[in-house]
């Protein structure tokens, strides 16, 4: 009688832990669908930005110390343009807006010079040398600031790289986001 009573008790504890696993799991399995519709009711659906950036020697090309590269940006909607700078140490500076160039609105359907013909910024080709890139964002939202680390040169240098400046940049944007990176590799003479 004992076994008997062991096991109806055994077998009554298992079916409460079995009835609190399920309910447990249906009051997670709501919650995962409540985050998911409000997720997907704050989810934005971006109308992309085609960035096409170049130099003036074409891409693909290896740039040697003291050459003066400029850029040609194309754009297929009009947005603001931002443009970012990594060097070879992994330094990140802000070109546009900036001392380089501090108009940043562009219409589509045309090259835009970079720095522009007026800017008295050139982009010159110095020690250390390596693998650079240009990374450029596009965005229906202008006066974006970034947190800067100093100056240097007259260019903000930043605390940021590259995958937390687009997430930044496409958080701001409401409607319209874009980007792009063009590879520049640079050598001695």
């Amino acid at each position: 009688m004992l076994l008997t009573r062991f096991n109806r008790s055994v077998f009554e504890v298992i079916k409460i832990l079995v009835m609190s696993v399920l309910c447990c799991e249906i009051c997670v399995a709501q919650d995962m669908d409540i985050d998911k519709t409000s997720s997907d009711q704050h989810k934005i659906i971006y109308q992309p930005v085609n960035i096409e950036i170049t130099t003036h020697l074409g891409d693909q090309q290896v740039f040697v110390e003291k050459d003066i590269i400029s850029f040609f940006i194309n754009l297929n909607k009009a947005s603001f343009v931002y443009v970012f700078y990594q060097d070879v140490s992994g330094a990140v500076y802000q070109l546009m807006p900036g001392n380089a160039q501090l108009d940043n609105y562009f219409k589509p359907g045309f090259y835009i010079p970079f720095p522009s013909k007026e800017s008295l910024f050139q982009f010159v080709v110095q020690a250390p040398f390596g693998k650079e890139q240009l990374w450029i964002f596009a965005s229906d939202k202008g006066g974006l600031k970034f947190y800067n680390k100093g100056s240097v040169q007259g260019l903000n240098e930043l605390n940021l790289n590259y995958i937390e400046l687009t997430r930044y940049i496409k958080k701001r944007s409401s409607k319209v986001f874009g980007k792009n990176t063009l590879i520049i590799n640079t050598r001695g003479k």
